[in-house]
């Protein structure tokens, strides 16, 4: 039995919000690569560590999208396939992101005399929500851009990730058009966009 269109959202909704969680998980599991005794010396290599994790998930954030896109169509009784626009990795974001939330915050809070254990326990929570952003970034931005250039969209709506901030839920609900500029999320976000037809 097929889906509506809305069953489909939240079913995408709670694997993007899957993802997220797996995200946060594999940065955790990351963390102690960034050593507090050589944190010059040793982020390098938590960087490299931190941007195949989310490469890797970004490509999976955009496969469920396009997926979730087709079956989206389909179920709003559209017939004939949609070219799907798969954003890059915005690189340069990506490294600036991962070095204010894990190295600048640990050292800036250390020394503002955070005791060390609480400012890389702070640092991990702004960089794993950080870098879940830019996964998830990938599966949103998968549907606003492809929906940009489908000519049978009018354009697309923010669906809650669960309650929503106070940001999200002023920004839910209304159709953004198809050539608006883009999708805004902070940090920890788990809102996903809905193509409206």
């Amino acid at each position: 039995m097929a889906l509506e269109p809305r069953a489909l959202t939240l079913m995408h909704r709670r694997q993007q919000l899957a993802l997220r969680k797996s995200t946060v998980a594999q940065m955790e599991d990351l963390w102690p690569a960034l050593d507090w005794a050589d944190l010059d010396r040793s982020f390098p290599g938590f960087a490299a560590e931190a941007l195949r994790v989310v490469s890797k998930n970004r490509r999976t954030s955009s496969g469920l999208a396009a997926g979730y896109l087709r079956a989206f169509r389909v179920a709003s009784g559209l017939s004939g396939d949609v070219r799907i626009i798969v954003p890059q990795m915005p690189a340069e974001q990506f490294a600036t992101s991962l070095r204010v939330t894990s190295l600048i915050a640990a050292k800036k809070a250390a020394a503002n005399g955070v005791p060390v254990d609480v400012a890389m326990s702070n640092a991990l929570t702004q960089s794993s929500g950080a870098m879940a952003r830019l996964v998830l970034n990938a599966g949103r931005d998968t549907v606003t851009q492809t929906i940009r250039s489908d000519p049978k969209a009018r354009g697309w709506e923010r669906v809650l990730g669960g309650g929503g901030c106070d940001f999200c839920q002023m920004l839910a609900g209304r159709v953004y058009p198809r050539d608006n500029a883009g999708f805004d999320a902070h940090d920890h976000c788990g809102c996903t966009a809905e193509p409206a037809y």
